[in-house]
């Protein structure tokens, strides 16, 4: 269970970050979230998916890292094997907290009982003199852009969504000797549909910067032969 509080200097200077990637410390996780300008990055190494909401239905962006719910198939040797890692796991174990009277106004906060917090090792959250560290400072810009980009992959996936261009997917791997996996609850970007669009809704999305999004977001489905062939160099569970 999660336990965020405020982040402080005089309460969590002596804390530190352990570096790195693991099971342990967290990443052990089929599907990650993700924002839409992350697309580039994420469809050169995973398939990149919709999938539903569970507290308002709605479509939101989902980067698949597994073929199980606790399957990371980027974890080796206590490092992540992708040139990018998705922004939400950057952010471990921060997250900001939006004021309600103020909703431009965020509090940074963190998670004392995250595995990755311990008293010695690691990496330092501020210097001495109380400014952040280079650590701490890279995960409050990751941060910034999940917070920025959150509204852009609601809008993102609501005009495709209108325009018909988001459909179920029926994904079956067949890793070879019987096993097989569907993992279930997939949507995919309609591609038939999204060719035969007329100019304007196309000029539509090319100027809201959503046609690129689309393309790229369709072609990531073929990093599933990457996850593949993962998983079967490493067929246990991480």
């Amino acid at each position: 269970m999660a336990n965020f509080v405020p982040l402080d200097f005089a309460e969590h200077r002596s804390l530190r970050l352990a570096t790195g990637y693991s099971a342990s410390l967290g990443d052990g996780l089929g599907m990650v979230g993700a924002v839409p300008t992350e697309i580039a990055a994420l469809a050169n190494s995973y398939p990149l998916f919709f999938r539903r909401s569970p507290v308002t239905g709605a479509y939101e962006l989902g980067v698949m890292l597994g073929f199980a719910a606790e399957e990371n198939l980027f974890l080796v040797d206590e490092g992540w094997d992708a040139a990018y890692v998705p922004l939400v796991r950057r952010c471990e174990p921060f997250a900001v907290q939006q004021s309600p009277a103020d909703p431009g106004r965020n509090t940074l906060m963190i998670d004392l009982d995250s595995p990755r917090l311990a008293q010695s090792g690691g990496d330092v959250l501020f210097f001495s003199d109380g400014r952040p560290s280079e650590r701490l400072q890279a995960i409050v810009d990751a941060l910034e852009a999940l917070v920025k980009g959150a509204q852009q992959g609601s809008d993102y996936a609501a005009a495709l969504d209108a325009l018909g261009l988001i459909e179920p997917v029926d994904v079956r791997i067949d890793l070879g000797g019987g096993v097989s996996h569907n993992p279930s609850g997939l949507f995919a970007i309609a591609e038939t549909r999204l060719a035969q669009l007329p100019a304007d809704a196309l000029a539509d999305l090319h100027r809201r910067g959503y046609l690129g999004w689309a393309y790229q977001q369709a072609a990531s489905v073929g990093q599933i032969a990457n996850l593949i062939l993962r998983k079967n160099r490493a067929p246990h569970v991480r």
